[in-house]
């Protein structure tokens, strides 16, 4: 879906951002113990694509980074322009940065992929990868599960991936995965590629 759509799925009025997602991250948010090490690992720039209401990218921005946000939702860009103003915070797609010629560090997708099925998840991480400086790195969660099926969710349908065939779909848009993880018992998983293979041309 474009970022240009109107009709976004997350700008429709019976979605609360303020309320699913929250506008801070909460000091006991255990994802932290993943997204800011990783954080302090990456040498230089900070994309967070599909950044949302601004959470990640504004805890980040406080903890030194140099980081900026990537949203389509219009209602959630506004949300987290009010919330986190000393953030850079810009309205549009993973689609709309095959062309841009930037380079970045570090990719954050933080659940940002999980509406992309099959037909599209490979174009996107190949966009991702010609953004991705060279040995720079990608940090995403995603929900996984035994096969690669439609998942209900509370705004659009989203995809569960089995976790060899998200890691067979990073590997081959460039990246090289170093670490994942998944409890079968959750759907939430998520893995750490770098960036030392060649992006692929599309």
């Amino acid at each position: 879906m474009s970022n240009h759509d109107a009709s976004h799925p997350y700008d429709a009025q019976t979605f609360d951002p303020e309320t699913m997602l929250g506008t801070v991250v909460a000091e006991g948010d255990p994802d932290r113990d993943l997204i800011e090490p990783w954080a302090a690992s990456v040498n230089g720039r900070i994309l967070d694509v599909g950044s949302g209401t601004g959470r990640w990218a504004g805890r980040l921005m406080a903890l030194g980074y140099d980081v900026e946000g990537l949203e389509p939702a219009e209602r959630m860009l506004d949300l987290a322009r009010e919330t986190h103003p000393s953030v850079t915070f810009r309205r549009g797609s993973v689609e709309d940065l095959a062309d841009s010629g930037e380079k970045w560090a570090g990719i954050l997708a933080w659940y940002a992929l999980i509406h992309m099925g099959p037909e599209e998840l490979p174009d996107a991480l190949a966009t991702l990868r010609t953004i991705t400086a060279n040995n720079g790195s990608l940090l995403m969660s995603f929900f996984s599960g035994p096969h690669l099926e439609p998942m209900e969710h509370p705004v659009e349908v989203a995809y569960r991936w089995p976790l060899p065939d998200m890691t067979l779909a990073v590997e081959r848009a460039g990246f090289d995965v170093e670490g994942t993880s998944w409890d079968p018992g959750s759907p939430h998983a998520y893995l750490v590629a770098r960036a030392t293979v060649e992006p692929i041309s599309r």
